[in-house]
């Protein structure tokens, strides 16, 4: 199975993208907004964000997402304590 470096990934069509987050990314959170259905993968070593209109259930945006605020959004509720023997 081939994985796509950060550039790569870039690089790649929405359709593509998609693809590559279906065979090789690791499913971490979702968020949930009045328009969109947001999820958030691993993949290959960087983060993914996926973007789906919740009106048309179409996914309308995939990119790297790197921005620490946005990453923290997605784990500020989780109790780490469920991962762990803390």
């Amino acid at each position: 199975m081939y994985l796509h470096s950060k550039k790569e990934f870039k690089k790649l069509k929405l359709g593509e993208r998609y693809t590559a987050l279906q065979k090789s990314g690791e499913y971490i959170g979702a968020l949930l907004t009045n328009s969109h259905r947001r999820y958030l993968y691993s993949y290959n070593g960087f983060f993914v964000e996926l973007w789906i209109l919740v009106s048309f259930n179409q996914v309308q945006w995939i990119e790297v997402q790197e921005n620490q605020d946005i990453l923290n959004d997605y784990v500020k509720d989780m109790n780490v304590k469920n991962y762990f023997d803390i």
